[in-house]
């Protein structure tokens, strides 16, 4: 019996003996993990930082394009009410154009009808009534010519400024297409 208890006074010693060490290891081997944790948040925090300042970054140049998107519509469509309105007047000046130009075979025709008349009237009150028709008519019709020339002058005018104004938003059209595939991009 001795003997057993001997060995029972060993093992006995042995389970005391790794009490004591087996906590030792056990802290040693979780103290390692800990560190390696401390280090694993503090590579995920610098990672996460940097992701947040490229999305901040990302996010300006998103506003800035934002930005200039907006403002270059405005000012197409700015320039496009100007091309418009340029458009319309041009219209108008070659419909009046029209007009005096139907109108001066009239006026024309109307001279040489009381020219005739003129001829062949022995009265005199109806041949002076004719005389002042007759100048007034040329003197419409000089004015015609007059009026005539000016709208000339303002056609060329309007159409030298609508080509211009036409040329301006063309070239907002094109930088509008670069925004806009600039926006496709990934």
């Amino acid at each position: 019996m001795s003997q057993v208890k001997y060995l029972t006074m060993g093992c006995l010693l042995c389970l005391v003996a790794l009490s004591y060490v087996a906590p030792s290891r056990i802290l040693a081997q979780t103290a390692k993990p800990a560190e390696s944790a401390q280090a694993d948040r503090d590579q995920t925090l610098k990672q996460l930082l940097t992701e947040v300042r490229e999305l901040r970054l990302a996010v300006q140049r998103v506003m800035v394009r934002s930005t200039r998107f907006q403002m270059l519509i405005e000012r197409v469509r700015v320039q496009q009410a100007h091309v418009d309105a340029l458009s319309r007047q041009l219209e108008s000046v070659h419909s009046q154009a029209a007009e005096m130009k139907a109108a001066k075979p009239q006026m024309e025709q109307q001279i040489k009808n009381a020219e005739d008349m003129l001829d062949r009237t022995p009265d005199p009150n109806a041949h002076s009534d004719l005389e002042s028709r007759i100048k007034v008519v040329k003197a419409n019709l000089v004015r015609l010519g007059q009026e005539d020339e000016r709208l000339r002058s303002r056609e060329t005018a309007i159409d030298t400024e609508l080509q211009s104004a036409q040329s301006q938003l063309n070239e907002l059209n094109g930088q509008l297409d670069l925004l806009i595939n600039g926006l496709k991009e990934p």
